[in-house]
């Protein structure tokens, strides 16, 4: 914000400290060095796996079943490549209707960027690749971004961009994602349109249709990435349009804020123009298959206060912190999220530190650095009111309190105590933008997919910004003060102290991935007629239960199958309920099966049928003897035993 008041046109100043600006190869040599280093990190960050013999071939980066989700998509992205088949529709899971795979998350993109990996050293081997690149490439493009907005010519600035970058990189909010869901932690996308929304409603130096190509490229690698992402990209950037018209209220009060749009929005509208086209020619496949081929799915697909922040969580360490208390632990196992979802905690060190920031830079006056800072503090709590979903948690209770309630209290503080009209009308437009956007995150089909509690990615983004930006002002005001070397280094001790509780636990969770011999032996598994279905036990009833889509994957996809936990109309992500499923569930959970009257066998034998199964296998589960003595009794005759499986073959 530049202090003539220009709330819409927030740039910093050119380097005035007399250095010359990098040469290329310098600046190439920075890159490197720091994408190096957040590599290394990330390698640090997931040390069980990758600094263990045969870690990364034989564990999986996460906990329960979806490292096994994962798994499969990747596999099946390299499968599809090397075979022919559709890359965003299959029918090797629910046999033989098959999954429309847009409405997973699939993220074809990375399935396809790591195909080679997934061909030759399996696909456990690429998904712990893949989350190792996504937290290092993500943390480096917010290192990019935050450069636009330090004076990054010398060490102070990289080192400021630095930090902020890792701060959005190694995050609890990655941490707790990287349990099982690489697109989650590919997120490189955000920063770099956070650079293009700059340049098309801020700068506007360079050519809108520019900007706007890059914007609609960026939209559609999101959507073929993590879809769920994008939407909340375009919540976001809503977000921030609000934002700098609030800005642009408080400086400018006796302006009508419609000449500011007529001002912006010319150029804006020219360039988001282009990034829509672009991304139609881009994505048109890809949208068409998800809304208008076989399998669409309906309807919400989470229940709307299911994966929510609550309240206590932005200050109460979880598990997944190396430094949690017990007490914070047994606090936090009550969140409404599940462990996935554990991504809230901020924690009061950093929160002060944010608060003593934003309060440092903005009581010196209308500079750069106090409008960029207040710009994205506002933005950061807003999104953070966001992702505590519709009503208010606290400690895993529901409150009947509607999380708008607030906002509304910040805005009747704010109307009683603050007497300036501009301050007044930006609190309004806050306000009306919270309840619209809070609204359709419940209520309009699509934007309510979107998930509240990852939305804390933005938050560790703007967080990132507001760090960075009090920490390249604050060195440098010390060095040209000529402070001794410890006053010096006093804020980024202060970093360093806000950032330390955000550390993962050590080691960071995996788990062991035990494939019985006959997937992965070509002479065993390939007694299975090619592309036949095979039904698996334990059957799909349970999404921690993944074993099947990991064996299946393992087995290099020879045999597809009636089961898989991928979403489906209805909308549901387990198999429609058959009498033979539910048997094989009641097996599995109780070891009783179901009595073997004439009509049950006829019921079974439908199923059998209808999903057009050449081939039965149990495998490794529990109750696994009562789920043998089932189907021998079913299909008439004993079952052969190869490579620690049970199977039927020749259906």
């Amino acid at each position: 914000m530049a202090s003539s008041g220009e709330a819409l046109s927030v740039r910093l100043p050119e380097p005035h400290d007399g250095a010359r600006m990098p040469s290329a190869i310098r600046r190439s040599l920075v890159l490197a060095g720091v994408g190096l280093l957040y590599l290394a990190i990330a390698v640090g960050f997931f040390a069980t796996i990758w600094l263990t013999p045969g870690g990364p071939f034989s564990s999986a980066l996460g906990v329960g079943g979806d490292p096994q989700l994962a798994i499969w998509f990747l596999r099946w992205q390299g499968f599809a490549l090397a075979h022919g088949h559709n890359l965003l529709f299959t029918t090797y899971l629910d046999a033989p209707q098959g999954v429309n795979l847009m409405w997973n998350t699939t993220a074809p993109l990375l399935g396809v960027a790591l195909a080679p990996l997934t061909l030759t050293l399996g696909g456990v081997f690429a998904y712990n690749v893949a989350e190792t690149l996504g937290l290092a490439s993500s943390a480096m493009a917010a290192f990019v971004m935050i450069r636009r907005y330090v004076r990054a010519t010398d060490t102070i600035g990289t080192i400021a961009a630095l930090i902020g970058g890792a701060l959005y990189g190694f995050s609890p909010y990655m941490a707790a994602h990287a349990l099982g869901h690489p697109p989650a932690v590919t997120v490189f996308t955000a920063p770099l349109m956070l650079l293009l929304f700059d340049d098309l409603f801020v700068r506007q130096t360079r050519k809108a249709m520019r900007a706007g190509v890059a914007l609609g490229v960026l939209a559609a690698v999101q959507l073929l990435l993590w879809e769920e992402l994008l939407l909340a990209e375009a919540v976001i950037g809503v977000v921030g349009i609000a934002v700098l018209l609030s800005f642009r209220a408080v400086t400018r009060p006796n302006e009508p804020l419609t000449r500011v749009v007529r001002q912006r929005w010319a150029y804006a509208a020219r360039g988001l123009a282009v990034a829509f086209a672009t991304f139609l020619v881009l994505a048109a496949v890809p949208l068409s298959v998800q809304f208008f081929g076989s399998q669409t799915v309906h309807g919400a697909v989470w229940a709307p206060n299911q994966f929510v922040t609550d309240l206590l969580a932005f200050i109460v360490p979880t598990p997944l912190q190396a430094a949690a208390p017990a007490f914070a632990a047994r606090i936090s196992e009550h969140f409404s999220a599940t462990i996935y979802e554990w991504s809230g905690y901020v924690g009061i060190p950093l929160i002060a530190l944010l608060a003593y920031a934003v309060r440092d830079l903005c009581r010196r006056g209308l500079t750069r650095q106090a409008g960029l800072v207040g710009i994205f503090a506002v933005m950061g709590v807003f999104v953070a009111l966001l992702s505590m979903g519709p009503v208010i948690n606290v400690a895993g209770r529901t409150l009947p309190l509607p999380v708008a309630l607030i906002p509304l209290a910040i805005v009747f503080v704010v109307r009683r105590r603050v007497a300036h009209p501009g301050v007044r009308r930006a609190a309004r437009i806050m306000l009306w933008t919270f309840l619209a956007i809070w609204g359709a995150t419940i209520f309009v089909p699509i934007v309510s997919d979107v998930i509240p509690a990852r939305l804390m990615l933005f938050v560790f983004l703007f967080a990132a910004l507001v760090l960075a930006i009090w920490l390249d002002h604050a060195l440098r005001k010390a060095r040209t003060a000529g402070r001794s070397l410890a006053v010096r280094a006093l804020p980024l001790a202060l970093a360093g102290l806000a950032l330390v509780p955000l550390i993962p636990r050590q080691p960071f969770p995996t788990m062991p991935l035990a494939v019985p011999s006959f997937f992965s032996t070509p002479a065993l598994v390939d007694q299975v007629p090619s592309g036949s279905v095979a039904l698996v036990a334990p059957f799909a009833y349970d999404w921690r239960l993944a074993v099947p889509m990991l064996w299946q994957s393992e087995a290099g996809m020879r045999f597809r199958m009636p089961e898989g936990f991928a979403w489906i109309p209805g909308p549901s992500y387990v198999p429609h309920r058959s009498a033979l499923g539910d048997a094989m569930a009641g097996i599995a959970k109780s070891g009783s099966a179901p009595a073997m009257t004439s009509e049950a066998r006829r019921g079974y034998s439908h199923d059998l049928l209808a999903w057009q199964v050449q081939t039965v296998m149990v495998g490794p589960m529990a109750n696994q003897d009562q789920m043998v003595r089932f189907f021998t009794d079913l299909l008439g005759r004993p079952p052969s035993q190869e490579g620690g499986v049970f199977v039927w073959f020749g259906l």
